[in-house]
């Protein structure tokens, strides 16, 4: 039988957009190995990835004042156990800043030193490999928002760590629940004023008081902080927009399926797939996103609440169509905004490329106005029209289609539900 083990960690870095600098930690081992690793360590019982990480930040550096910023995957391998037992072992890794450098490394485990380096050195002070594309994902995080810029919000942060507390108390005598963390929240290009938080739970009865209690927890937190968040239920949608269940249904599929790459286990236990997922037709959804566009460009919008709901509703609907494009060719592939644009700029057809990466310009500026928004929605249609349209042409060539699969890390969308 092959043991095994849960571990999570963190890449953590100083908030200087500009210039970050990050957290590496030099370690002797009990064999006398050196290594050079970020802070990272087991799962306690009953703990759950993210507060592991922050608690193995804490003990193993000292700093305990980090802000998340986002989820960057999980690693998997298999090695060895002490005994010579084959065991296999998960590491959720996230992404935290700070504001000091002042750290006190954990001389008891090993570590003879801490050490903030800029991104180059760090890459080739890694010890593992495997960590390499880890610190990467952080890197393309950071070159993303550096663009605008665009801060990390600490006001995410706050809403994340207490949803993630308090959740995992009110599921404690609830061993096979869990919730997630999804979207730009997770994936590092949430927008203050801009981007929704998105909640996803697991082996969850959209009737039981435990939801209830979840869903109770998110709407007080969002609403102390000031940041839209919803909880959406596997099998059911308590807390969904009404008439998006098209939307919702596509979104909830992917972020079940991504659990590990970017959707993050924030309390209780991952998901377990005990069926086959049902197989489903791309042009069918991509044609029901066309249409949830096409309604919300057709109601009238009276305030400027209203009008930047709906526009964020249809650029939602575009995030959804082409997340599912290339997922259906590379399910690892990363799903944050301009990887996904790139990663379709083979797709026959340039309507839906281009407007992709017009619509990432517009939130990575970091001024946002709704009259951008609108002009962007309005393009949504067409662009979804051709995508559908392409699905049903033969498959792509051969190089057309490596062209894709050669991109990708890991990323998230805005709006409602997701996107």
């Amino acid at each position: 039988m092959i043991r095994r083990y849960s571990s999570a960690g963190a890449v953590v870095t100083t908030d200087d957009l500009g210039a970050p600098s990050i957290l590496l930690l030099d370690q002797v081992r009990g064999n006398g190995e050196r290594q050079t690793v970020a802070p990272k360590g087991r799962l306690e019982p009953c703990e759950a990835p993210l507060q592991a990480a922050v608690r193995e930040v804490a003990e193993e550096t000292g700093l305990t004042g980090t802000l998340y910023g986002a989820y960057l995957g999980q690693e998997k391998y298999v090695f060895a156990d002490n005994d010579g037992s084959p065991a296999a072992k998960t590491v959720d890794w996230f992404f935290f800043t700070t504001a000091t450098t002042a750290t006190a490394p954990a001389r008891y485990e090993g570590f003879v030193q801490a050490r903030w380096l800029d991104a180059p050195a760090a890459r080739q002070a890694a010890t593992h490999v495997e960590f390499q594309r880890i610190l990467d994902r952080a890197l393309a995080i950071i070159a993303w928002r550096s663009a605008g810029p665009l801060p990390f919000s600490r006001s995410l942060s706050k809403l994340v760590t207490e949803v993630a507390t308090e959740a995992q108390a009110a599921i404690a005598r609830h061993p096979e629940a869990g919730v997630g963390l999804c979207g730009s929240a997770a994936r590092g290009d949430f927008i203050d004023g801009w981007s929704d938080v998105d909640f996803v739970a697991w082996n969850l009865p959209a009737s039981s008081r435990i939801a209830a209690k979840i869903n109770g927890i998110i709407a007080e937190v969002s609403k102390l902080h000031g940041i839209r968040a919803s909880l959406h239920l596997t099998g059911g949608h308590a807390g969904d927009v009404p008439g998006l269940d098209a939307l919702h249904d596509m979104t909830m599929r992917m972020a079940l399926d991504r659990v590990g790459l970017d959707t993050a286990v924030i309390a209780g236990a991952g998901p377990t797939h005990t069926t086959t997922p049902a197989a489903t037709d791309l042009a069918e959804d991509i044609a029901a996103l066309q249409h949830i566009a096409e309604g919300g460009l057709s109601v009238r919008r009276d305030s400027s609440t209203q009008r930047e709901d709906a526009a964020r509703q249809v650029l939602s609907a575009l995030s959804c169509a082409a997340r599912l494009l290339v997922v259906q060719r590379q399910p690892q592939a990363s799903l944050r905004l301009p990887e996904v644009a790139e990663a379709l700029r083979h797709w026959p057809g340039k309507q839906l490329t281009d407007l992709l990466c017009d619509y990432d310009a517009f939130r990575r500026t970091g001024t946002l106005t709704l009259n951008q928004a609108e002009q962007l929605a309005a393009r949504v249609p067409a662009a979804l029209i051709e995508a559908a349209s392409n699905q049903r042409e033969p498959a792509w060539s051969a190089e057309q289609k490596g062209s894709c699969l050669r991109t990708g890390t890991s990323g998230g969308p805005d709006g409602h539900v997701g996107a």
